[in-house]
């Protein structure tokens, strides 16, 4: 009893001092933005689906790999490559499983026609957003490290883009900051890469594709994945990016503040989303230049420029973190230096 009573004194005293409580459990900071202070819980990680994804995808490419290299001998084609088919085989699984959240929440949900002012559209929350933005962080992570073992994937501009898009979807769920713009930008944008997807397909591995419709089905999805890309990443893209630029100043100006109001997030993030988001705007408009010169190619022919074929065919496939075709390769560099 009397030691009960002494643990007691002993507490109330360590508060009076402002020393904390012992047996409290400690407030320890958890896994977040900078400048934002203690969590007891990460929007990122809390649920593990970030972790499941990641894992999934990391232990599922050598299965597929393997996989190919046992199953498919006979096609000449896939295993000459096999990492490169795996890797588009698994990139379906996150990008199909985003397309059809962020249509549901764009379109079905009607996010996209719904009234709203600047303050909801940058800092309100969207219900089903943090599983497209944590699926999408999971995939792009992936994927950059996927990219960097294989030279086709290696471009530069992929590699550049996948960190952009790592950052922001960090930022987006963690903040939380822009959820209703990161419904189009990862989520309805990416509808853009499942024809595209189809198109590589058939340039890497031919014999997949039947020969008697190569060229009608050839043709059909590069139509469609031009309508898409001009439809989502060219047209609704600059209306879209213009409401960013707009809403971002709207709040960054003092005077638009309501009394008491502080940014959930720094001030760097706010300047940060309108800078990544122009640099991918730019990469929109090259591969929509390379997009131009192959439908030029295909409806009127003509002779490419020797030595720059490759290059053009390759880029004018490419969506948004999708392989283009490299010329060469390191077995045929290697056998050049032999």
């Amino acid at each position: 009893m009397e030691n009960a009573r002494e643990e007691a004194g002993l507490n109330a005293n360590e508060g009076a001092k402002g020393i904390p409580d012992r047996h409290r459990p400690l407030n320890l900071p958890q896994w977040g933005v900078p400048g934002l202070g203690l969590r007891q819980s990460s929007p990122v990680w809390s649920d593990l689906l970030v972790l499941k994804w990641l894992l999934g995808l990391c232990v599922g490419f050598p299965i597929v790999c393997f996989w190919i290299k046992s199953n498919l001998k006979k096609n000449k084609e896939i295993q000459k490559n096999a990492y490169l088919a795996a890797f588009q085989l698994l990139y379906l699984m996150p990008t199909f499983h985003i397309v059809v959240k962020a249509t549901q929440i764009w379109y079905f949900n009607g996010l996209a026609h719904k009234e709203t002012t600047a303050f909801e559209r940058v800092f309100d929350k969207v219900d089903g957003l943090p599983g497209i933005a944590k699926i999408a962080f999971a995939s792009q992570i992936w994927k950059f490290f996927i990219s960097m073992g294989e030279f086709d994937l290696a471009w530069p501009e992929f590699l550049g883009s996948q960190l952009l898009s790592t950052v922001l979807s960090y930022w987006t769920m963690s903040v939380p900051y822009m959820q209703y713009y990161a419904v189009y930008y990862f989520g309805a944008c990416e509808l853009t890469n499942l024809p595209l997807a189809a198109i590589d397909l058939g340039r890497y591995y031919p014999s997949t594709i039947g020969s008697g419709m190569k060229g009608v089905v050839d043709i059909g999805l590069k139509v469609l994945f031009a309508s898409l890309f001009v439809y989502f990443r060219v047209y609704g893209w600059f209306f879209m990016s213009k409401q960013v630029y707009e809403d971002t100043m709207f709040i960054l100006d003092a005077k638009n503040l309501p009394a008491g109001f502080e940014y959930p997030c720094p001030r760097e993030v706010v300047y940060g989303v309108v800078v990544m988001l122009g640099m991918f705007s730019l990469l929109n408009v090259a591969w929509l230049w390379q997009i131009a010169k192959e439908a030029k190619t295909t409806l009127f022919g003509g002779k490419k420029k020797k030595g720059k074929s490759s290059s053009s065919n390759s880029k004018s496939s490419a969506g948004r973190g999708q392989p283009p075709a490299r010329k060469g390769t390191r077995s045929s560099a290697r056998k050049k230096t032999n």
